[in-house]
C-alpha cells in the first residue's frame, strides 16, 4: 500500500476540534482550547459540538456532518477529537477510503477514536493515538508531552520514546508498522472497515476499567481470529485500574504473558498512551517504528509521521 502522511502542523495553523463520540462538558473543552491556543495554533469548531442526545455529542447527523465538514475544509489543517466514550462507530460508512485519502490531514484522539484511527489504516493514511482536547489536553503538562506532540507534528522528527515505568514481559527486537488503540475497539472492530491491519506491525493496546478475565477475554478473541499471526511485537498501555480488586493474587502482567509470550516476540508494558495516569504519549499509526527490549530499551520511529511544509 502507498500509506499517505499528512501534512505537518505550522504555527499558526488552525485545528478544527469535533466530538465524533460522547458529549463533552464546556469548561473542560474550553481549557483544552486555551492549551492548543498556548501552542501558538488556531482553534476552530462548531456551535453545536456542545450538543448532547441520548449518550452522544449529538445525533448522528450532527457528528458526521461535523467530521466531514473539517475533513474537506482546506483552512482546516489538523482534526483533534475533544474526547472519546462512544459513537465513533457511527461514522464509520462515511469514512470511505477515498474520502481520506483525497483529504489526508492529522487526525488524533483515542479511546473511541481508536476506529477512526482503524479506518484511517485500512484506507492507508497516518493517523494519531494521542491525547484529547477535554481530557489530557486540557491538563497542560501534566496531561500530556508537549514536546513529543509538537516533534511528530509538527517537527516531523523520526522520535524516541520515554520508557520510564515501563516493564519488559518479553524481550527481543523487533520492527514494523504501527497500529492498535484501545483494546475493547479493537475487538469490537472486528469484521468491519475498521478492522486493524496487524500484518507486519507492532500492536499497541492499551484499555481502562477492565477486568483481567475481560482482557484475556479480548486478547483470546484476537488471538484466535488470527490478528497476532503477523505481529512483530506487543506494546501495552498502562491499563488503567484493570484489575479485578486490589487482593487478586496475580497481576495483569501475568495474564498477559501466559497468552502472548508463546509468541517468542517482544512485549513491553505500563507504555503511557491513551487511558493513562503519566503524560499522555502520542503514537503515530501507519508509521514504522523499532522496539528494542534487550539491554537498553528502545522505542523509536524510524521514519516522520508527516510530510514536510517546506
Amino acid at each position: 500500500m502507498n500509506w499517505i502522511k499528512p501534512p505537518a502542523l505550522k504555527t499558526g495553523d488552525t485545528i478544527g476540534i469535533v466530538a465524533p463520540a460522547s458529549s463533552i462538558k464546556p469548561e473542560l473543552f474550553e481549557q483544552g482550547c486555551r492549551e492548543l491556543e498556548s501552542l501558538g495554533f488556531r482553534t476552530y469548531f462548531r456551535p453545536d459540538i456542545l450538543s448532547s442526545f441520548r449518550f452522544f455529542a449529538g445525533p448522528d447527523q450532527r457528528r458526521r456532518e461535523e467530521f466531514l465538514e473539517m475533513l474537506r475544509n482546506p483552512e482546516i489543517k489538523a482534526i483533534f477529537c475533544a474526547r472519546g466514550g462512544y459513537g465513533s462507530g457511527h461514522l464509520i460508512p462515511d469514512l470511505t477510503p477515498e474520502v481520506l485519502r483525497d483529504n489526508p490531514k492529522i487526525i488524533c484522539g483515542a479511546s473511541d477514536i481508536t476506529v477512526v484511527l482503524g479506518a484511517m489504516q485500512r484506507a492507508g493514511v497516518v493517523g494519531f493515538h494521542g491525547p484529547m482536547v477535554a481530557t489530557s489536553i486540557r491538563q497542560g503538562a501534566g496531561g500530556y508531552d508537549r514536546t513529543l506532540l509538537r516533534d511528530v507534528l509538527q517537527h516531523g522528527n523520526a522520535v524516541r520514546f520515554p520508557l520510564q515505568g515501563t516493564k519488559i514481559l518479553n524481550p527481543g527486537v523487533a520492527e514494523g508498522r504501527l497500529t492498535g488503540g484501545c483494546l475493547s475497539l479493537v475487538a469490537a472492530a472486528i469484521g468491519t472497515a475498521a478492522e486493524a491491519d496487524t500484518a507486519d506491525s507492532i500492536f499497541v493496546l492499551e484499555d481502562i476499567d477492565a477486568k483481567p478475565y475481560q482482557i484475556d477475554r479480548m486478547i483470546t478473541q484476537l488471538i484466535q481470529a488470527g490478528k497476532f499471526d503477523a505481529v512483530r511485537a506487543v506494546v501495552f498501555g498502562e491499563m488503567l485500574r484493570c484489575f479485578q480488586h486490589s487482593d487478586q493474587g496475580y497481576m495483569l502482567e501475568d495474564v498477559l504473558g501466559d497468552l502472548l509470550r508463546p509468541l517468542g516476540i517482544p512485549i513491553l508494558f505500563g507504555f503511557p498512551t491513551g487511558h493513562t495516569s503519566r503524560p499522555n504519549l502520542i503514537v503515530p499509526f501507519g508509521v514504522r517504528a523499532r522496539l528494542d527490549l534487550n539491554d537498553a530499551p528502545v522505542f523509536e520511529l524510524l521514519e516522520p509521521a508527516v510530510t514536510s511544509n517546506s
